[in-house]
């Protein structure tokens, strides 16, 4: 589709204060996972929604859905809290690290919605169940000629020598496992594929009601994670 395309991606973002928090955690991580590529505080969220390749001349068709769609949210926005941590897709096969978040449901209704949303222009829902997690690291990867596949790199060393429980253990030592927050708001990003990484940008952002607020707020913005 070329330049008449972007890829697209709902996500729940995530208070500054908790994203420096989570800087923290990976930098006590960063000694263990040299093979790992971090990612910064602006790429920091909880993913409800991936879109994928879309057709930029409907762009403003799709944010009109979502703005009749907003009004059957749950009002204000959810809290929850990192739980634990984990490798994904597996521990055995490591593509990357996501931090586990609670969700009483509401998170999950909310990517029910927006994945019908996505159907109604095309696209296929995810077949896997939604699990609200913070990706917080991707594991760098190599081909093997031989297998005719890619792999994550592993080597003796860092990577290789911590469990999925060691990995859980430390994320509880930093207490991040019992703080709790609130997503700000419901956005639709723009991904970017580059050779040092994906790069972000809000193309519509809905600010849900936060304590003390009494209206919702929504509108689109032009600000780039990296």
């Amino acid at each position: 589709m070329g330049d008449k395309s972007v890829r697209l991606f709902w996500a729940a973002t995530i208070p500054e204060e908790t994203k420096r928090e989570i800087a923290k955690l990976q930098t006590m991580l960063l000694p263990r996972f040299y093979q790992a590529r971090f990612e910064g505080e602006p790429k920091l969220h909880i993913t409800l929604n991936f879109i994928g390749d879309f057709r930029k001349d409907m762009l403003e068709d799709l944010i009109s859905s979502f703005e009749v769609l907003k009004k059957e949210f749950p009002r204000g926005s959810p809290a929850t809290s990192v739980t634990g941590a984990s490798y994904f897709p597996s521990e055995r096969s490591r593509r990357g690290i996501w931090l586990d978040c609670e969700d009483d449901g509401t998170l999950a209704s909310v990517a029910s919605a927006l994945g019908n949303l996505s159907g109604r222009f095309g696209k296929t829902p995810e077949a896997r169940d939604f699990r609200a997690h913070i990706t917080i690291a991707r594991f760098r990867e190599s081909h093997d000629a031989r297998a005719d596949r890619t792999y994550p790199r592993r080597s003796a060393g860092a990577d290789s020598a911590i469990s999925d429980a060691d990995l859980k253990k430390i994320v509880a030592e930093t207490k991040l496992a019992t703080e709790r927050f609130s997503p700000r708001s419901v956005a639709l990003f723009e991904s970017t594929l580059k050779p040092s990484g994906s790069e972000y940008r809000i193309l519509y952002e809905y600010f849900l009601e936060l304590a003390g607020e009494d209206s919702l707020r929504a509108g689109p913005v032009d600000r780039k994670g990296r």
